[in-house]
C-alpha cells in the first residue's frame, strides 16, 4: 500500500504538470462527444469530475458525456463514427478488434482486471471446478461475458458443466440478489457493492485464476489518433488529472459530480462511493507504478494479449501498436 502512495504522488505530479501547460481557450471550444460503457455509477467519477470542474472548457474542449448500453454497443457506435471516444472496458475493445473493428485505447485508468464473479459470502465456491453444476448470470453484451468464455477454457472447463443464464446488464444484480443464480459475471467493483446489503458476497476474479486484462479506458477510432491529436491529448491528461484527484482522496466530490450532472437518475450515493473506492485499488499494476494514472504497459498488454490467444479470443497475429497507443503520456 505504501508504495502505491508513493506512486499515486509521483504519478500527481506528472499528470498536473501536463495540465498546467494548457492555456484557456474558451472561445471557440472544440466539440467531442465521449459515450460511457453504461449509465453513471462509481467508476465514471473522474470523468464527470472533469466536467464539474471545468477543466475540460478550460482546455479548449467541449466535451458531451453520454451514458452507453453496455461496452459492446459503445465500441459499436464509437466504430460507427457516432461518438468520439468510448469510456469501455479494454477487453471489450480487444474483441472488437478481432472482429474488425479499427478502434485503439489511448489511456488504460484500471490496469489491474476488474471483471470477474461474485457469489455468497457462505458459497461453497473457491475454485474452478466448484462453477460445475451451478447457475451463473452473466450480462448479455458485456465485457465480463466476452472474458466468461476465455475463462472456462482458461481452467479447463466448457459451458455445458454450468447452467448459463444471459440476461440484460441492468437485470444482473436483481437476478442475482432475488436468488435465481448462485453466482454472477460482471465487474466485480462495480456489482459487489450493489447487492452487499441484500445478499452479503465476495469477489472472484478471473485474474485471481491467471485471466487478469486490463479494465476501463479510453477507445478511439485508429485514424482519429493523427487526425485529433491535440484534442485526444487534451481530454487524456485531463482525465488523467481528475482520476489522480479522486485517487488523492477525492471520492466524495467525483461521486457528486456525477448526482450533480444527472440529478434524473436514482443513483445511490453510498454505493457510488464504495464502487470508486473499490476500483481504485485496480489502477496500479506492478509495471504501472509511478506512471501517470492511464499510462498503459507493455508488460501488462503483451500478458493480457497472450491469456486472450492462448484461450481463443484472438485468432489474428497483430502488432501490440494495435492495441494501444502511449502517445498521449510524454515522457518526462
Amino acid at each position: 500500500m505504501q508504495s502505491m502512495r508513493a506512486a499515486i504522488r509521483q504519478a500527481t505530479c506528472l499528470s498536473f504538470a501536463f495540465g498546467l501547460g494548457m492555456a484557456p481557450t474558451m472561445a471557440g471550444a472544440e466539440p467531442l462527444s465521449l459515450t460511457l460503457d453504461w449509465t453513471p455509477f462509481g467508476v465514471h467519477a473522474p470523468v464527470f469530475l472533469a466536467a464539474q470542474k471545468g477543466w475540460l472548457k478550460d482546455a479548449g474542449l467541449d466535451v458531451s458525456i453520454r451514458d452507453g448500453k453496455g461496452s459492446t454497443s459503445t465500441l459499436q457506435i464509437l466504430a460507427a463514427g457516432t461518438t468520439d471516444v468510448g469510456f469501455v472496458q479494454l477487453a471489450s475493445m480487444v474483441a472488437a478488434i478481432e472482429q474488425g473493428l479499427t478502434v485503439t485505447s489511448i489511456a488504460g485508468f484500471v490496469r489491474a482486471g476488474d471483471n470477474g464473479f461474485v457469489v455468497p459470502i457462505d458459497s461453497p465456491i473457491k475454485e474452478p471446478k466448484d462453477f460445475i453444476g451451478k447457475r451463473i448470470a452473466f450480462p448479455l453484451g458485456g465485457s465480463s461475458s466476452a472474458l466468461m468464455d476465455a475463462f472456462w477454457r482458461s481452467v479447463g472447463l466448457t459451458r455445458g458443466q454450468m447452467t448459463l443464464i444471459g440476461v440484460d446488464s441492468s437485470a444482473i444484480a436483481s437476478t442475482y440478489i432475488a436468488g435465481a443464480a448462485d453466482a454472477a459475471v460482471s465487474p466485480v467493483t462495480s456489482l459487489l457493492p450493489i447487492v452487499q446489503g441484500q445478499r452479503p458476497s465476495r469477489a472472484i476474479p478471473y485474474a485471481q485464476f491467471g485471466l487478469r486484462v486490463p479494465a476501463y479506458g479510453l477507445s478511439v477510432r485508429v485514424d482519429e489518433v493523427a487526425s485529433r491529436t491535440a484534442d485526444l491529448g487534451k481530454l487524456v491528461q485531463i482525465l488523467s488529472r481528475a482520476w489522480q484527484y479522486v485517487a488523492d482522496g477525492h471520492v466524495d466530490e467525483g461521486v457528486d459530480a456525477i448526482i450533480q450532472q444527472r440529478p434524473n437518475e436514482k443513483l445511490d450515493r453510498a454505493i457510488m462511493i464504495a464502487q470508486i473506492r473499490e476500483t481504485l485499488k485496480l489502477v496500479m499494476t506492478p509495471t504501472t507504478e509511478g506512471k501517470p494514472i492511464g499510462w498503459q504497459s507493455e508488460e501488462d498488454w503483451r500478458s493480457a494479449l497472450t491469456v486472450l490467444k492462448n484461450a481463443g479470443v484472438i485468432k489474428t497475429e497483430r502488432p501490440l501498436s494495435a492495441y494501444y497507443a502511449n502517445q498521449f503520456f510524454p515522457e518526462k
